[in-house]
């Protein structure tokens, strides 16, 4: 009977040691929230972890027109994140009370997360864009672009060309500046395949700093449109 025993505990370990071993370790999340107008700005809201126990405390989470160093530091069991107006845990549950629902992708600790309005450009790229802002994702000197509008765009940069589809995503950190550490601005989208210029300005040097850039659609008008936010150098470490 022993000789049955031993070899069935052992199978039976066999199976539940890898069932052990992928379940997920918590991660540090470091979060700064902008809100893409002052219509999405929140003085008083509050982050929460669904996947945490019960009595689990929430995290205050100003969401700020601005970055700066100031953001949500939290400890997550999974990968979502839950803001709401009130501290109370329940009111991830009470739909009017939700401000939004974010899942962050796998491997991105460190990010800035954009709240849109609740039409124009939110139509193209949900209630939340995600931007990892490591030192590797988001460098030092460098303009991220997001193309949230549902039309092809093409951004030039003194002699360099830089096409983006709808809802694509890109880090430009070899932009060419003049003397002067400005570089020419031309923006165009295509409508029917036919260039239509939407912007035309001066781009400054960011230096140790970083630029967050969105093309969006105006809900009202229709016009493809650009938006820049100002960020601080990455911090050191890297996260």
């Amino acid at each position: 009977m022993r000789s049955r025993i031993l070899p069935a505990c052992a199978l039976l370990g066999f199976f539940i040691l890898p069932v052990t071993a992928q379940q997920p370790a918590a991660a540090n999340i470091d979060l700064r929230l902008l809100a893409f107008s002052p219509l999405e700005r929140v003085d008083e809201a509050f982050a929460h972890d669904p996947a945490a126990a019960d009595d689990a405390p929430a995290v205050e989470a100003e969401i700020k027109t601005y970055l700066n160093h100031e953001g949500v530091e939290m400890t997550l069991q999974g990968r979502n994140v839950v803001f709401t107006k009130s501290r109370d845990r329940a009111s991830i549950k009470r739909d009017d009370e939700v401000i939004a629902r974010v899942t962050l992708p796998n491997g991105v600790n460190s990010a800035i997360l954009l709240f849109l309005p609740g039409d124009g450009a939110a139509d193209a790229g949900g209630r939340v864009v995600t931007i990892p802002d490591s030192k590797r994702e988001f460098p030092a000197g460098s303009f991220r672009v997001s193309n949230l509008s549902p039309l092809p765009v093409q951004i030039r940069l003194e002699d360099k060309i830089y096409n983006f589809q709808p809802g694509q995503t890109r880090v430009i950190d070899d932009a060419p500046m003049r003397e002067n550490r400005h570089s020419g601005m031309q923006a165009f989208a295509f409508v029917d395949n036919e260039p239509r210029r939407i912007a035309s300005s001066l781009w400054p040097d960011p230096g140790d700093r970083r630029v967050v850039q969105v093309l969006y659609q105006h809900a009202q008008s229709g016009q493809i449109q650009m938006k820049a936010f100002d960020d601080i150098p990455p911090r050191d470490p890297a996260p």
